[in-house]
């Protein structure tokens, strides 16, 4: 059903279908739709809606008439209204109880209700004024008599500041808003692209060497390599490079092998991903992935180091917990400069003639080099 009227119409039908089950009766007791504590001394029938609640079958499918056609992405407003009909006695007179024409029109109603439970295109509970609140009907109104426990019901009364009435329940379902927007669909496609990848996609075999640092050629062997594959270093945590390290090609010489390079001494040290994506016709065909450690290195310099007074080294891919080993003992000043500057001090005293020197950083030691001290 469509439009702010949806909840006006479940009441107006509610309402027709009390009226014309108690048509007939002696007294005729009256049907109302309001709140419990309507002050009146008449033999009353009320139904009163004390919860609305989203339709959990209904929440977020589309229209059945229509479907994605007028609302796709917005599905309608989709409701369950639960309602209480209660029973009000006259005023008491000499004639005796009124009770027992309370509870023959709740009886009649409730047969009624029972009689009309499922309210559609056609039925005569629908009058042209009614069909006019609920137009469109997009499903059926399905009225169910529902459960309600005495706690629950008690409170209910309480909250109204009410003496507690015969009552029971009904769940009216699904009551459907339309929303005010409709979707758009956008315009047919023009150019139908498909993508028929050639393999099942490429394979990393293996990196040799497993363990490379900026400047080193790696070996990669690659099942399924075709002209599209592209190779990257994927980004870890933290890092805040625009996209993900793209590596270096060349030729391999081999079949199916192909030599890659890092493509910045700046990438921090430690094990990383190694991602390649095969793309054909611009969409992705395959992918992926092996371990590659990329490992600190320091570059020797061209004269000697000096004991006992600050030099810095050119470095590749050093971290700011470096540590430098000179000859196997762990330097004491060392001060990280940059991934590829560190400033050490060569201990005074030490031997004169090369000596070996390494780097490790991120927990990953790294290849040794042999530097000259004076």
């Amino acid at each position: 059903m469509s439009g702010v009227t949806a909840i006006q119409g479940v009441d107006e039908v509610l309402r027709k279908i009390a009226s014309d089950a108690v048509a007939s009766l002696d007294p005729k007791p009256d049907v109302t739709v309001g709140p419990l504590d309507w002050k009146t001394d008449t033999l009353r029938l009320n139904w009163f809606l004390y919860r609305v609640s989203p339709d959990p079958g209904y929440r977020n499918m589309e229209p059945p008439q229509t479907g994605w056609r007028t609302a796709r992405g917005n599905p309608p407003l989709a409701l369950r209204l639960s309602y209480m009909l209660s029973a009000f006695a006259a005023k008491d007179t000499d004639v005796g109880d009124q009770d027992q024409f309370a509870h023959a029109g709740l009886a009649a109603v409730m047969r009624a209700v029972y009689e009309h439970a499922i309210v559609g295109d056609g039925s005569p509970v629908l009058t042209p004024a009614l069909t006019t609140l609920l137009t469109p009907l997009i499903e059926p109104l399905r009225i169910v008599l529902d459960d309600l426990d005495l706690e629950s019901l008690t409170k209910t009364w309480t909250a109204a500041g009410q003496p507690l009435r015969l009552s029971v329940g009904y769940q009216v379902s699904v009551v459907l808003v339309q929303p005010t927007t409709t979707y758009a669909a956008g315009p047919p496609v023009k150019t139908v692209r498909i993508g028929v990848p050639p393999t099942m996609g490429p394979r990393l075999v293996s990196l040799t060497p497993a363990r490379a640092s900026f400047g080193d050629t790696i070996d990669a062997e690659v099942e399924g390599l075709t002209a599209g594959a592209a190779f990257t270093l994927a980004l870890q945590a933290g890092e805040t490079a625009p996209a993900d390290w793209v590596m270096t090609t060349g030729t391999g010489g081999r079949p199916g092998h192909v030599n890659l390079g890092l493509p910045d001494p700046g990438i921090a040290p430690g094990l990383r991903q190694l991602d390649v994506v095969a793309t054909d016709s611009g969409l992705p065909a395959g992918r992926d992935s092996i371990g590659l450690t990329v490992v600190p290195t320091v570059t020797p310099p061209g004269a000697a180091i000096a004991a006992g007074a600050p030099v810095t080294l050119d470095t590749a891919h050093a971290a700011p917990d470096v540590e430098v080993f000179l000859a196997g003992r762990r330097l004491a000043n060392v001060t990280f400069v940059s991934p590829t500057q560190v400033t050490v001090v060569i201990p005074p005293g030490t031997p004169a003639g090369p000596a070996e020197i390494a780097l490790r950083a991120g927990k990953v030691a790294g290849p040794t080099r042999v530097v000259s001290v004076a």
